[in-house]
C-alpha cells in the first residue's frame, strides 16, 4: 500500500509538472509565432526537451510499475461502479485536459475547420493555398488526411477561433477528453465484472493516451473510438453498429480500413455471405454520398492515405536502414550516392509492404483453417495486423500512433503477448520526444523495444505453457472441465 501511495504521488508530481511546462511551452509558441518568430514543431531547445520528454518517459515507466501491482492487487474493486472510477482518476485526466498540445497538429485541425466555413473544400484545396490566422502555425501544407468525421469536429471547434484561436484549442480537447471518457465507460462495460474495474483504470490513466489523445487532442481517439463500437457490435452481432464503427473510424483516421478483408473472411465462415452483401452495398452507398458530396473524384480519396509524407522515414525500420545508408555514403561515397539510397529506400518500402501483404494473407488463411468466432480471438486478431503495420510497414511513426494499440490490449486483456508488446511499444512511442535529437537512436528505441518485447514475450509464456501442460490430457479432464465452464462462464458475463 505505502509503495502504491509513493508511486501515486510521484507519478501525480510529474503529471502535474508537464501540465504546467506544456502550458507554459505551448502558450510561448503560440505568442512567439504570432509575433512573426520563425515556427518550431516541437521543442525550441535541448532544455525543454530533455525536461519534458524525461518527465513524460519517467511517467510512463512509473505507470508501467503500479500497473504491475495493480493487476496483482487482488479483486477489491469489483464494488466499484464507472462513477468511482472516474473520481478516483479526475485529477490526471483534467491535468491532461489543462495541458497545452505538444505538437503543431490542432493549429492543422483548425485551419482545415475555417476551410469549411469558408465554403473550401479541404481534400482539393491544400492548407498551404488558403489562408487564415493559423496559417503561420501549420507544419503541413498538402490537402486533408482526416475524413468528414474529423472534419466535423474540426468546424464545430474552429466556430471558437473568432473568440480567440486558444479557446477553439480547447473546445477540441473538451472533445477529445469526452471520447476518452467515454471510451473508458465502454469498455468498462465490455469486460467482465472481475477485471472491468482494474482495466478501466489503467486505461483511462494510461500516459500515452491521455498525453497524445487528449492532452496533445490527436485524432487517433477517433480510431480508438470505432474500435470499441466495432467490438461491441461484433459481440452482439448487430452488423449494422459494426459496419457503422468502420465507417466512423475510417471516415476519422484512415487505418480502419486495413480491418476490412479480416471482417469479410469472417463473416463468409460464419456462413453469413447475405449479410456481407448487405454490408458491402451499404459501404457502396456511403461512398457513392461522399463521392457527390464532400470528396469528388479520386484526388479527394487519395488525400486520406496521406501522401504527403511519401518518402519520409521516421521511427521505423526504414529509418534505421536510412541510417546505415547513411554511413556508406560518410565513410565511402564512391559506393553509394544519394540517388542510389533514394532508389534502395524506395525498394526497402516496397518489400516491407510486400511482407505485410503477405503477412496478412497467411493469417486470413491461418484464420480460416482454424477459426474461433469469439469477439475476443476476433479482436486479438485484428491486434496482430494493425501492430504488424505499425512495426514493420510504416516508414513514418509518430508517437501517438502505438495509442490505439493500448485500446486493443484493454479489450482483449486475455490476449497476454498482444497486451505486453503494446505496452512496450506504447513506453517506446512515449520516448521519442527524449531522443526526437538523433533519429536513428530514436527510431532504434521505437521499433527495438516492442520488437524484443514480442520475442522475449512469446518465449517465456511459451516456456510457461510447456511447464504446465499435463502430461496426458483427454475430454474427461477435471481441469478440462473446468476450464469450459470458465469460459462459458466468461462469454455470458461478456454477452
Amino acid at each position: 500500500m505505502n509503495s502504491t501511495r509513493a508511486l501515486t504521488t510521484l507519478s501525480l508530481l510529474l503529471s502535474t509538472y508537464l501540465s504546467i511546462a506544456l502550458v507554459h511551452l505551448g502558450f510561448d509558441k503560440f505568442r512567439y509565432v504570432l509575433a512573426g518568430g520563425q515556427k518550431f514543431a516541437t521543442f525550441p531547445d535541448f532544455a525543454s526537451q530533455f525536461a519534458i520528454g524525461g518527465s513524460y518517459l519517467f511517467l510512463s515507466i512509473i505507470y508501467l510499475i503500479w500497473l504491475v501491482g495493480l493487476l496483482r492487487s487482488p479483486a477489491l474493486h469489483l464494488t466499484w461502479q464507472f462513477h468511482d472510477i472516474l473520481r478516483r482518476t479526475a485529477l490526471f485526466w483534467t491535468l491532461a485536459f489543462i495541458s497545452y498540445p505538444l505538437g503543431n497538429d490542432v493549429y492543422l485541425y483548425l485551419h482545415s475547420g475555417l476551410m469549411n466555413w469558408s465554403l473550401v473544400n479541404p481534400f482539393l484545396v491544400r492548407a498551404a493555398s488558403f489562408t487564415s490566422q493559423l496559417s503561420p502555425y501549420v507544419d503541413w501544407g498538402q490537402t486533408s488526411t482526416y475524413g468528414p468525421v474529423s472534419q466535423l469536429l474540426f468546424t464545430i471547434s474552429a466556430a471558437f477561433v473568432q473568440i480567440h484561436p486558444i479557446v477553439g484549442v480547447y473546445v477540441f480537447k473538451f472533445f477529445c477528453l469526452a471520447l476518452h471518457l467515454l471510451n473508458g465507460y465502454w469498455i468498462w462495460k465490455w469486460l467482465p465484472i472481475q477485471e472491468r474495474s482494474k482495466i478501466a483504470i489503467a486505461y483511462l490513466l494510461h500516459p500515452l493516451l491521455l498525453v497524445e489523445q487528449v492532452g496533445s487532442a490527436h485524432v487517433d481517439i477517433l480510431v480508438s473510438t470505432s474500435m470499441i463500437l466495432f467490438a461491441i457490435g461484433y459481440a452482439k452481432q448487430r452488423f449494422w453498429l459494426t459496419l457503422s464503427a468502420l465507417w466512423i473510424g475510417f471516415l476519422g483516421k484512415t487505418i480502419p480500413i486495413i480491418w476490412a478483408p479480416l471482417i469479410a473472411v469472417g463473416l463468409l465462415r460464419q456462413g453469413r455471405w447475405k449479410t456481407l452483401l448487405k454490408l458491402m452495398v451499404a459501404s457502396g452507398a456511403i461512398a457513392l454520398v461522399l463521392w457527390f458530396t464532400w470528396m469528388p473524384g479520386i484526388d479527394a480519396w487519395m488525400s486520406l492515405l496521406n501522401p504527403g509524407v511519401a518518402g519520409q522515414f521516421q521511427s521505423s525500420i526504414h529509418a534505421i536502414v536510412r541510417f546505415f545508408l547513411d554511413l556508406v555514403i560518410i565513410f565511402s561515397p564512391q559506393d553509394l550516392t544519394r540517388s542510389q539510397q533514394l532508389e534502395i529506400l524506395e525498394w526497402f518500402s516496397r518489400v516491407m509492404i510486400a511482407g505485410f501483404l503477405g503477412f496478412y494473407g497467411w493469417r486470413l488463411w491461418q484464420r480460416d483453417r482454424r477459426w474461433e468466432s469469439t469477439p475476443q480471438t476476433f479482436l486479438e486478431e485484428m491486434g496482430w495486423i494493425t501492430l504488424a503495420l505499425m512495426l514493420f510497414a510504416t516508414g513514418w511513426l509518430m508517437p501517438w500512433y502505438g495509442s490505439i494499440m493500448i485500446t486493443f490490449a484493454a479489450l482483449v486483456p486475455q490476449a497476454r503477448l498482444l497486451g505486453l508488446t503494446s505496452l512496450a511499444f506504447g513506453l517506446s512511442s512515449s520516448a521519442q520526444y527524449l531522443f526526437a535529437g538523433n533519429s536513428s537512436l530514436k527510431s532504434l528505441i521505437s521499433i527495438g523495444l516492442p520488437v524484443l518485447t514480442l520475442i522475449v514475450g512469446a518465449w517465456l509464456l511459451q516456456s510457461q505453457s510447456s511447464e504446465s501442460q499435463p502430461e496426458t490430457l483427454d475430454d474427461s479432464s477435471p481441469k478440462i472441465a473446468q476450464l469450459e465452464i470458465d469460459l462459458s462462464t466468461n462469454d455470458a458475463v461478456n454477452q
